[in-house]
């Protein structure tokens, strides 16, 4: 790690120590500040079903369960919640136009049926995504709830068409340089299940680049999404990627913090485990001295860090002890982010729109506007944040 990135790395604890950053964060992300924007966001899509475990409730009871009936049987009480569309790239989609309080145009590119797109993203986008361009049909996943986390059970069969020469036959050529070229931002989540993703995430860059797009002009957001499956080759490939589109966007790469670990042991750094403010204030500044992007975040369910060419800092959030839902709590905090750089703000900026979007979601079950996360901020400051909102 250079010594450069660790004396310039700021951790904040509590909400109360960035009291005074709290109304510039307000006033740049105030009704009417940013001009409308467009964008691209992409490029999985699943249909979740969702089912609440009744007893046992948490992971740590029912892992025990299940090891000690093996080669028998067993049976467990659950709740079916029913389906609802899912997969990182419409979550992420759907909550950025939320926060930015529909002054968007996302052009949403993904598995969102085969021939034509399913009712239930039709449904679940209406009034809120402005183009919609299918490539496959989506996966599935069985999403268990437990108390203390979640088990997702996919089926992602359909994951490996998801890919340059697919996206350029249902899109077209010239339609895709269109979109390119009015374009702000490009969302890319869920790399880990899709495998053949890079090729679009590659594509992008460098046709943006071929189209004449000014350097560090569009944000280029990049979520890997439980990338545990994909071997150390694909890892190593996707880090020379990350160089290339850094090369012509403004790159922000997120991470949870089990992901995060993965990543810094490619590197050979040794941070399982290690969960505190500083330590996961230690793992994005090392993270940002191995991989060419321009801002690292790093997320635990407790707080951000980001760090970037002006150092590292840490924000905490404002945890939810219970919350009403947790699928999707990522793609909010992600969508925060992104929102906030294209609002022009700081690396403290970034990060306080990823965990109250994040901090609301998760009370709420809905995606928060930026008024709606002030709200929660003030909330949370005054000692008086509730469990539900």
């Amino acid at each position: 790690m250079s010594t450069a990135t660790t004396a310039t790395t700021k951790v904040y604890t509590e909400i109360s120590q960035l009291a005074g950053r709290l109304a510039d964060f307000y006033a740049q992300t105030g009704n009417g500040n940013t001009p409308r924007l467009a964008g691209i966001c992409g490029f999985d899509g699943f249909i979740d079903t969702f089912i609440q475990m009744q007893m046992p409730r948490t992971m740590a009871e029912f892992g025990p369960k299940v090891a000690e009936a093996a080669g028998v049987a067993a049976s467990y009480p659950v709740r079916h919640l029913g389906d609802k569309f899912g997969g990182n790239g419409p979550l992420f989609a759907v909550a950025l136009h939320d926060i930015l309080a529909g002054n968007v145009d996302i052009s949403y590119i993904g598995a969102l049926g085969k021939d034509s797109v399913l009712t239930i993203f039709r449904e679940a986008f209406a009034g809120k995504i402005h183009n919609l361009y299918t490539l496959a049909d989506p996966a599935h996943s069985d999403c268990i709830e437990f108390k203390d986390g979640k088990v997702m059970l996919s089926d992602l069969s359909s994951c490996a068409e998801i890919g340059w020469g697919r996206l350029i036959e249902c899109v077209g050529a010239e339609k895709m340089d269109a979109l390119l070229l009015q374009s702000r931002f490009i969302g890319a989540v869920n790399w880990g299940k899709l495998t053949n993703v890079g090729t679009i995430w590659d594509n992008v860059a460098r046709r943006l680049s071929g189209l004449g797009v000014s350097k560090k002009k569009v944000i280029f957001f990049m979520d890997l999404a439980e990338f545990e499956q994909r071997p150390r080759s694909d890892r190593l490939e996707l880090l020379e990627l990350v160089g290339r589109i850094t090369g012509q966007c403004h790159t922000l790469l997120s991470f949870n913090l089990k992901e995060a670990w993965q990543m810094a042991g490619e590197f050979g750094g040794e941070f399982h485990g290690k969960k505190s403010p500083h330590d996961v204030a230690e793992l994005t500044a090392f993270l940002k001295d191995s991989i060419a992007a321009d801002r690292i975040v790093v997320h635990p369910n407790t707080g951000a860090a980001c760090a970037s060419d002006n150092g590292c800092v840490y924000v905490p959030g404002p945890f939810c002890h219970e919350p009403l839902i947790s699928i999707g709590a990522g793609d909010n905090f992600g969508a925060g982010c992104l929102a906030g750089a294209l609002c022009g703000l700081d690396d403290v900026g970034v990060l306080l729109g990823g965990v109250s979007a994040s901090g609301y979601f998760v009370r709420s079950g809905k995606s928060a506007s930026f008024q709606q996360m002030h709200a929660l901020i003030k909330l949370w400051s005054a000692g008086n944040l509730p469990e539900r909102l």
